[in-house]
């Protein structure tokens, strides 16, 4: 028996109530061909392209294991499915699992108490683009204004350098 991992995308035009009930159903299906079958609701995130003019979806993963022979089965019920917009079965690769997880949780070492290594884990969250041009404005604002004196003077050294390139 394989392990494999199905991504799912439900319509995000959907609530909670039915998205839950969706990917309950899915599961059922799933279980009747898998084993060990277990879901993980990853949220709900923006399409890079509209699929049947929805532009959000859920995202679900289920982790399975079945005979390979049964994969095509469970594929084409699937596919028959019209409340499923895209569904991919792949390998489960447990390096890339543990990778993912890497970038979802940052380990940080800390001692208790009695002076024991022990890890604490936390949520990285990413760098939104909007503070980082508040950090540039700050760095570029704690430069001391220049002078047109200044400027002219910078202007006239760079000019009268006789490594500077001309057209021919």
């Amino acid at each position: 028996m394989q392990k494999y991992e199905l991504l799912l995308v439900l319509p995000g035009t959907f609530d909670e109530k039915e998205v839950e009930n969706e990917a309950n159903r899915v599961l059922s299906v799933v279980s009747e061909i898998a084993q060990n079958a277990s879901a993980n609701k990853l949220g709900k995130n923006r399409l890079a392209y509209p699929i049947k003019q929805i532009r959000y979806g859920y995202f679900y993963t289920v982790v399975f294991e079945t005979e390979t022979e049964k994969i095509k089965d469970l594929k084409n019920k699937l596919d028959l499915d019209k409340n499923i917009l895209r569904s991919v079965i792949t390998r489960y690769n447990e390096k890339m699992a543990n990778a993912q997880k890497i970038a979802y949780f940052a380990v940080e070492g800390k001692e208790d108490s009695e002076g024991e290594a022990v890890e604490e884990r936390r949520i990285v969250e990413p760098v939104k683009k909007e503070e980082v041009r508040e950090e540039k404005r700050e760095e570029v604002s704690e430069e001391k204004p220049m002078d047109l004196k200044d400027i002219d003077k910078k202007l006239d050294e760079i000019l009268a350098d006789d490594n500077l390139m001309t057209k021919v």
